[in-house]
């Protein structure tokens, strides 16, 4: 499977939640913002439209962060569109389904308040 550079509204994204107690809202018990904030880009696993790419997204993801993981926060790519994020498809040599979210083209940061809406929203997968 080739994905292209676009994204699909009813594709969703998975990124991985660590066990970094930092990461999770012990009293809301759900991602907190911080996931959602990285200078380098918001590293998240794309889904494509289809069950079969999304369980191996979700493999590769759980793989990937191997006994450090806490759980997976999915974000629909419509949200992201709806907040004016840009979303980037950066696959690498072992994850087709590698992506990043930035603030825009030319900002990678998300702002406070993206990443708050952001771990608001997110479902929990696992």
């Amino acid at each position: 499977m080739e994905f292209t550079d676009g994204f699909y509204e009813n594709e969703s994204l998975l990124r991985g939640v660590n066990k970094n107690p930092n990461f999770w809202n012990d009293e809301k018990q759900r991602p907190s913002s911080a996931i959602f904030k990285d200078s380098k880009g918001i590293s998240v696993n794309r889904t494509g439209k289809n069950k079969k790419y999304y369980t191996e997204s979700l493999e590769i993801l759980k793989n990937n962060l191997g006994d450090n993981i806490k759980t997976v926060a999915e974000i629909d790519v419509s949200c992201c569109m709806s907040l004016e994020l840009y979303l980037k498809y950066l696959p690498t040599d072992d994850n087709i389904y590698h992506s990043e979210i930035h603030k825009s083209e030319n900002q990678v940061t998300l702002s406070k308040s993206d990443a708050k809406k952001l771990s608001e929203i997110c479902k929990i997968v696992d």
